[in-house]
């Protein structure tokens, strides 16, 4: 498992789905979710610090694992099925160590939260980093010029947006092992 963090949030410009971009901790690895609008907002609120007046579903969560004795040890997106990825609470209590499957962007919250590690399974990223070379494949045989582009793949197109850019998003789009209508 390899250590991540959230490096920020951003929209899909295709689906105009809210994805949260994971960015290993001490390293360059980069790992895009897509997730729902309330969990975008949930996220957004867990890494700027803000609270409800009554506790949300993630801090129900965290307060009844501190009420049992229990807490939460990590966070890890496990696997991927079918282009959806899988995730698993890590729990800690009295009786021992359980894992409880949950949404991806659940853990991605309660990781922020709950101040709890968030991992990700290597064979996710390596599947990840294989659709990113499929991609740069491509845009050699297509039109090299796209490279260049490259770096800007994961921030939705802005004003001023080439054709050449949309022309990199679209190739992204059909490469990309996770489908953002299978949150």
């Amino acid at each position: 498992m390899v250590r991540m963090r959230v490096a920020g949030l951003t929209i899909d410009p295709q689906s105009k789905t809210p994805m949260v971009i994971l960015r290993e901790q001490d390293g360059q690895v980069v790992l895009p979710v897509w997730i729902g609008a309330l969990e975008a907002m949930n996220v957004s609120m867990a890494l700027n610090g803000e609270s409800q007046p009554r506790p949300l579903s993630q801090d129900l969560l965290l307060q009844a694992l501190d009420a049992l004795d229990a807490s939460l040890a990590a966070c890890q997106i496990s696997g991927l099925e079918d282009g959806v990825y899988r995730a698993h609470l890590v729990l800690r209590g009295p009786t021992g160590t359980a894992r409880v499957d949950c949404r991806p962007a659940d853990a991605i919250v309660l990781s922020v939260r709950g101040k709890a590690p968030l991992l990700v399974n290597e064979d996710v990223l390596a599947r990840s980093a294989a659709a990113q070379q499929r991609v740069q494949e491509r845009l050699r045989e297509e039109d090299p010029s796209l490279l260049a582009v490259s770096q800007s793949s994961l921030q939705p197109p802005g004003e001023g947006s080439t054709s050449r850019e949309e022309r990199y998003r679209q190739i992204l789009r059909t490469l990309d092992p996770v489908s953002p209508r299978k949150m």
